[in-house]
Order: C-alpha cells, then sequence, then structure tokens
C-alpha cells in the first residue's frame, strides 16, 4: 500500500529537489550549498562559491536567478534579474574558477572512460 500523497508538499518539494539536485551535479565547481528557503513557487539556496564569495541562487517556473546575499529574492513575478536557463550558465557569469573546474571534472571523466574502454 502507498503512502498518501499530499498535493500541497509535491509543488513545493520540486523546486527544491531540483535546485539540489543541480547543486549537487555541479558540486565539483562551487565550495557549499544550503537551501535557504522553499515554497511551491521557488527554492532559493545559500552558494558559496570557489572564489569563497556567498551568493544566493533560486530556481523557480522562469529558471535560475542569482541575487545579492544582503537582499532578499523578490517575488518570481516579479523579479527584474537575469533569467539563466541553467545552473551552469549562472555559475559560468558569477564565478571566473568555474569553467576551470568544470573542464578539469570532464577531462577527468574523459580520461576514466578511456582507461575503463582499454
Amino acid at each position: 500500500m502507498s503512502s498518501p500523497v499530499h498535493p500541497q508538499s509535491q509543488p513545493s518539494s520540486f523546486t527544491r529537489e531540483e535546485l539540489e539536485r543541480a547543486l549537487v551535479e555541479n558540486s565539483y565547481g562551487i565550495s557549499s550549498f544550503e537551501v535557504v528557503s522553499s515554497s511551491p513557487l521557488k527554492a532559493t539556496a545559500r552558494v558559496v562559491l570557489l572564489e569563497g564569495e556567498p551568493v544566493l541562487v533560486s530556481l523557480s517556473s522562469r529558471g535560475y536567478q542569482l541575487h545579492s546575499p544582503s537582499e532578499a529574492p523578490m517575488d518570481p513575478d516579479h523579479d527584474s534579474e537575469t533569467v539563466f536557463e541553467t545552473i551552469e550558465q549562472l555559475l559560468q557569469t558569477v564565478s571566473q574558477q568555474y569553467e576551470s573546474a568544470r573542464r578539469n571534472a570532464l577531462f577527468t571523466k574523459l580520461e576514466s572512460l578511456a582507461s575503463q574502454s582499454t
């Protein structure tokens, strides 16, 4: 027997889970992250870049957005900040060390695949 589904809990967990998944997949390019808020429309995480600078990253139906850590993110329907389709695009814009870390991670994966096939 399956557990009951709470319709109101699913939408709020989707944005949170998606934001967490994206940040975990890109953990090679950030120092750390912590989800600080989550609602049915938006999830926000405090991300520490490789440079040591903290930023707020949010995910809504519009996409990923970058916010100043000193300002709380605004309502997703009224944000005037740039919207990114992917977390990778956002991180490339805000972190100079991200792209280098991304290349190194890709190179390591390719080396691993090459050594497995020989």
